[in-house]
């Protein structure tokens, strides 16, 4: 089954199709304009996709079930293990990817983070008001998710079932009681079945859509982040963010300084050396000074090479000559393996700063993808909606990068939690690596 990302506007959430691809799940009756018969058709798939809605939620309603009698003993175990309710999170975190396509919008995780020592972390988890929701989820998930998606499931034979009755209802014994109906007589027979048939349609057609958007709709309110949960956890972002950005520029300038002390300042000094070697040797020994001033003027060349470097590693000027597209394919020309290249020529122009991260980022990832794996030929693409710019690099190399062992990977992130990007790092054994960052561009 396929999911769509959008919501609908008659009350409809957008959910699962028969076809397999995306649709929308309609959960409330619209008054159409067409045939009876297409309105007939467009009442059965909407009450049968909100029956998948509510069969998929039996997924997580009976480990809700289950788990919501160990709720008291999970509340009981987080003071000895913090992470207790971790089985908690992961059922309400599955519940919230099911979710998530038919609300139309991701729901966030509204978790706190445990820091500190072990009372700190075990208050911590304990007082998060995301582990009472999540409880509350459970209760009335387990117990109301369970109830509704067998009744719905059930509802669908019980039609056909009850409608059947009046051709067999003599061969079961006298006072047999059929669904909720016992019938005796002919005049029961051709009476009973067909009301339970219709009050079975009836919630087929009403009941059902609305028990699937209840069931939504009651996930999204209690799994997503309370106001004072957003707040914290923005709070909490732009301070890693700040650091982030900190250690960014702490490093840039300690590189900088290296380059020109190491670099730049150490051929000067051997110039100025060469220079008062000559001053001295220029009335004795012409000859020699001659040679001494040719070595000063190949040192200043030196130098002048190694402080246009510095100047590439703060703004390379190929981005203000030639933009950030053609500063991406200078990039991949210059790299030992075929790099394919692409960008709209429509592209909006990020500004300086944005522009700059996404050079640095793409040259830091090609060298990474030189130096560290054993890939065959890679691929650079770069879009964006002139509010947010994407960057994606992709290797059919080794894999196994890992952004937390302190390699260049770790330079992109802070590079671009510098900007309030974000950057995502996929790189399973053997089946290469891609990075994707996005850059705010407002």
């Amino acid at each position: 089954m396929a999911h769509s990302g959008s919501s609908t506007p008659d009350g409809g959430v957008a959910g699962y199709t028969t076809a397999g691809v995306p649709g929308r799940v309609r959960l409330r009756h619209r008054t159409s304009g067409g045939y009876p018969g297409s309105e007939m058709k467009t009442a059965v798939k909407r009450s049968a996709d909100a029956t998948r809605v509510l069969f998929g939620g039996l997924l997580t309603a009976v480990p809700a079930m289950l788990g919501l009698a160990s709720a008291p003993l999970l509340l009981l175990a987080t003071v000895v293990f913090p992470d207790a309710l971790a089985p908690v999170r992961w059922l309400a975190d599955t519940e919230r990817k099911r979710v998530a396509p038919l609300l139309g919008h991701d729901v966030a995780r509204p978790y706190r983070k445990l820091h500190g020592g072990h009372w700190r972390r075990v208050r911590a988890a304990v007082t998060d008001p995301a582990a009472w929701r999540d409880l509350a989820w459970l209760a009335g998930h387990g117990i109301g998710g369970l109830f509704a998606g067998v009744t719905a499931v059930a509802l669908w034979p019980s039609v056909p079932y009850s409608l059947t009755i009046p051709l067999w209802w003599q061969l079961l014994p006298p006072g047999t009681v059929t669904a909720f109906i016992r019938v005796e007589t002919w005049p029961e027979a051709l009476t009973w079945p067909f009301l339970q048939t219709a009050v079975y349609a009836a919630m087929i057609w009403w009941l059902v859509p609305l028990a699937a958007r209840a069931q939504t709709r009651f996930a999204g309110k209690l799994l997503r982040p309370t106001e004072r949960a957003r707040l914290e956890q923005q709070v909490e972002r732009l301070t890693e963010t700040r650091t982030e950005a900190l250690e960014s520029h702490g490093a840039e300038l300690r590189r900088i300084e290296r380059d020109l002390h190491d670099g730049v300042q150490a051929q000067l000094v051997s110039v100025a050396v060469r220079l008062g070697l000559a001053e001295r040797a220029l009335r004795a020994e012409p000859t020699a000074a001659l040679s001494l001033l040719q070595d000063a003027r190949s040192g200043i060349e030196d130098s002048l090479g190694h402080l246009r470097g510095v100047i590439r590693g703060i703004y390379p000027p190929i981005l203000a000559d030639r933009g950030l597209g053609g500063a991406v394919h200078a990039l991949a020309g210059g790299q030992r393996i075929p790099v394919s290249v692409s960008i709209p020529d429509d592209l909006p122009r990020p500004p300086a700063p944005v522009e700059a991260a996404a050079y640095f980022v793409v040259a830091e990832s090609l060298t990474n993808v030189t130096k560290h794996s054993t890939a065959g030929r890679a691929e650079v693409t770069v879009d964006g909606d002139g509010a947010q710019l994407r960057i994606i690099v992709r290797d059919d190399g080794q894999g196994g990068a890992d952004p937390d062992s302190g390699s260049g990977l770790a330079g992109i992130r802070r590079r671009v939690a510098a900007l309030d990007g974000s950057a995502r790092f996929t790189s399973p054994a053997d089946g290469g690596t891609t990075i994707e960052v996005r850059l705010p561009c407002g």
